[in-house]
């Protein structure tokens, strides 16, 4: 069996070439030993072969294990991968996902200017790691440009923006809070769901717009509201909780009763 031409504890030229045309094989298998390889051993001279390589990698396991040996060099491959963000070639493809996950990673905030325009890109998969990237990177202009995004209807888009509020965590809560009194319904249901996800207890700060929302607002913003105050641990949660469990509302009635349970344990 094949072994490929990896193997060598050698960090020679040589060996680089050799594992460079192993990062090239059809085999997968041998790409991920070879990715492995120069994740291990790799300088700053071949930088620029590992983004090339990162934007190409069709299988996701090696992509991952570049993306690794990438973000471990992130002060020789930092520049490539903004580089790369802004070359046209990869505006189809992987390429661009490949190189904001990568970025998503490195985190660092200057990389924030870069990111902003692909926030919008067309393409789902790109505005998604863009979202998810800024979210990771939290600088105060990249947790804006995700609370202004609020709203979008389209659902993977939707779930993705969530997702990266969340992972900007207690950083968006303030934005998160001053949205839910927004005039679009849709906005404030959405902030409401961001809310839910960051939790106890970054999310605290938020709660007396949440008790607001609860009191005067539209169902379908209330029961999400209702959901992100059942996930603080604050005990005048539960007064809300009771009196929605004793109201008119059948729904939020049931709601409420649900969450009343989780929250304490009884029926």
């Amino acid at each position: 069996m094949r072994r490929g031409p990896v193997a060598s504890s050698d960090v020679s030229g040589t060996s680089f070439d050799k594992a460079l045309q192993a990062a090239r094989y059809d085999d997968p298998s041998v790409r991920q030993r070879a990715a492995l390889w120069l994740g291990t051993h790799a300088d700053e001279t071949v930088a620029a072969d590992l983004v090339r390589l990162l934007v190409t990698e069709p299988d996701f396991y090696v992509r991952e294990t570049l993306t690794w040996a990438v973000v471990t060099r992130h002060t020789s491959t930092y520049p490539l991968l903004v580089e790369a963000l802004r070359d046209d070639s990869l505006a189809e493809g992987t390429g661009r996902v490949q190189v904001l996950h990568a970025l998503s990673k490195i985190r660092r905030p200057e990389s924030v200017a870069e990111i902003l325009p692909l926030a919008d890109d067309e393409d789902d998969a790109v505005a998604a790691k863009a979202w998810w990237a800024l979210g990771r990177i939290g600088t105060p202009g990249a947790v804006a440009a995700l609370v202004d995004a609020l709203g979008v209807e389209e659902e993977f888009r939707r779930r993705e923006l969530t997702r990266a509020l969340e992972q900007a965590g207690e950083a968006a809560v303030e934005g998160l809070a001053g949205r839910l009194s927004d005039p679009d319904s849709s906005v404030r249901r959405h902030a409401a769901e961001a809310l839910l996800g960051i939790g106890d207890p970054a999310a605290r700060p938020a709660a007396p717009e949440l008790f607001h929302v609860v009191a005067t607002d539209d169902k379908e913003v209330v029961l999400p509201a209702v959901e992100a105050l059942a996930a603080l641990d604050l005990p005048e949660v539960d007064d809300v909780l009771r009196r929605l469990r004793d109201g008119d509302d059948a729904w939020l009635s049931i709601t409420a009763g649900w969450l009343l349970t989780d929250r304490s344990g009884t029926a």
